[in-house]
């Protein structure tokens, strides 16, 4: 768990417990719930400034000049080379293959 949650976490138990407070005791106000609060209120700070930064970064590619293509290059006359055909490697017997041929 990352730990802005968690400082968020114990900032709402605080309202919560000031907030009871308040509730328990309607018409006293002391200082110990504002004190609750302002440390609610510190943790959700703390949490703010503990999450995790985004950062960008911007990736360029390196620009390659382009060939100029030269013309004595050009002109000269260009070789077709032909590729030969691949073989096919040869099939290996195995016993399944040998009794599939044999019931066939």
């Amino acid at each position: 768990m990352r730990t802005d949650y968690a400082l968020y976490v114990v900032a709402l138990i605080f309202f919560i417990i000031a907030a009871g407070v308040v509730v328990a005791n309607m018409k006293k106000t002391e200082l110990y719930i504002y004190a609750l609060a302002v440390v609610g209120i510190a943790f959700i700070g703390l949490g703010y400034m503990a999450r995790p930064k985004t950062t960008t970064i911007a990736v360029t590619k390196p620009s390659t000049p382009t060939p100029k293509a030269s013309p004595e290059a050009e002109a000269q006359p260009k070789t077709v080379v032909e590729e030969e055909p691949k073989k096919e490697p040869a099939k290996k017997n195995t016993r399944r293959t040998t009794r599939r041929r044999r019931k066939a």
